[in-house]
């Protein structure tokens, strides 16, 4: 796995915040410092918004002006838009990329209203599952492969439309200006670090499309002078329904979905995924999970306070003329869903990496059960972990001693003494 989150040690005093708040566990602390395992880390961010030292940080180290291509795409993602004063042109923004460097700019909100059809059909045409899961946020999923794989068939296998616009984006462009692959590059917006690794690590088993991801964060200010300047005139605008793409349940709402979950905010997330998990959750059709506060306008790269960047897309979407929008793009949904360009498969082998012994599974269970009952149970993290129970896997990993239990350590010396 490629891993894109930066940890400077000189600003990290060992405070446990990040390791208590991160829902797969992968973080501990040793020597007083946090250390990241990027095994299981989903790229969600917790640990960069936690942070209260700005130890973390997801930037990337090189520019997208670095890259040599003869043709630069930009995908801006559905979130952008929000970023800027209500009532600021969409063209502006548009013309402000352009100034960057590049020659391209395919708006993601297109490939959201495309993939919202699919949602709707994929849901329509399988009555055995339920309820279905997004697959539009990187974090959720891998946070399904890593701690709860039963959950794999919910997954609604959907391609992000991150990767449907490159795909539009390039076979455009190659039909107006008479290029080859070799000559395009592809670069995404982002508004947070799980999209860099979606790029570098696929979800599923197709490549990714994208060859360069941009955080938001490092190009906003030269976007704002920029869009601040400009006096152009252009006639280009969103989809939208993509870009309700951008906030909590707006995914549902662009599928035309009645009987859905929108749930954010990992803590959230866990709670339903256990009630799924635990065989409720039945009579829903769809669950939409986004890791962010409010979905994706909550991003780590975003600049603009998340319900202040949703009042603003609303405000787009109701002060826009519909019947002036179109992209041609959209009549190819019936040849795209046959010919399975939208699915993205997310098998159970790659959640392991291995098929599961099952009765090596039961012998794991029952020894890390064995070793947490000698545990105080005080979930204090004292001793570098999260809680008890980590400690204790962690100790049948050989990555840990018992008596790296502050509590059972200190009566180990009372009895010495």
């Amino acid at each position: 796995m490629n891993f894109t989150i930066m940890f400077d040690k000189e600003k990290c005093i060992g405070c446990t915040n990040c390791m208590k708040k991160c829902p797969t566990q992968a973080i501990r602390l040793k020597d007083g410092k946090a250390s990241i395992d990027n095994n299981i880390c989903i790229h969600c961010g917790e640990c960069i918004k936690i942070c209260p030292y700005e130890a973390y940080s997801s930037e990337s180290v090189e520019s997208h002006k670095d890259k040599n291509y003869k043709f630069k795409i930009a995908i801006p993602s559905t979130t952008l838009y929000g970023q800027f004063p209500k009532g600021t042109e969409i063209c502006r923004v548009h013309n402000a990329i352009f100034k960057l460097g590049f020659d391209y700019v395919y708006d993601e909100s297109w490939a959201s209203e495309l993939v919202s059809v699919a949602i709707k059909k994929r849901i329509e045409g399988n009555i055995h599952i339920r309820p279905f899961i997004s697959t539009n946020c990187p974090s959720i999923v891998r946070l399904i492969k890593i701690r709860y794989p039963s959950l794999i068939e919910h997954l609604i296998s959907l391609e992000a439309p991150m990767e449907i616009a490159a795909r539009l984006a390039k076979t455009k462009v190659k039909e107006l200006f008479n290029l080859e692959d070799k000559d395009i590059g592809i670069f995404y917006i982002s508004p947070c670090p799980a999209k860099m690794l979606s790029v570098s690590d696929p979800l599923g088993k197709k490549p990714s499309l994208i060859d360069w991801v941009i955080p938001l964060s490092t190009i906003f200010s030269d976007l704002y002078k920029d869009v601040k300047k400009d006096n152009g005139m252009c006639a280009s605008n969103p989809s939208l329904k993509g870009i309700k793409w951008s906030y909590s349940g707006g995914q549902s709402e662009a599928a035309n979905l009645i009987n859905y979950i929108a749930v954010n905010g990992m803590d959230n997330i866990i709670d339903i995924f256990d009630e799924i998990e635990n065989g409720r959750l039945f009579d829903i059709d769809f669950v939409e999970a986004l890791t962010c506060v409010d979905g994706c306008v909550g991003g780590t790269f975003n600049i603009v306070n998340p319900y202040i960047a949703r009042n603003t897309l609303k405000y787009i979407e109701y002060n826009t003329n519909p019947d002036l929008l179109f992209n041609d793009d959209l009549e190819k949904f019936n040849d795209f869903y046959k010919e399975g360009v939208l699915d993205c498969i997310i098998s159970p082998d790659e959640a392991y990496g291995q098929k599961v012994n099952m009765k090596e599974a039961v012998q794991k269970i029952e020894r890390i059960e064995e070793i947490l009952s000698a545990l105080p149970g005080l979930d204090c993290g004292s001793c570098g972990a999260p809680n008890c129970l980590a400690l204790a896997e962690d100790i049948y990993n050989n990555e840990a001693e018992i008596y790296d239990c502050v509590v059972l350590k200190a009566k180990l010396n009372e009895n010495k003494n």
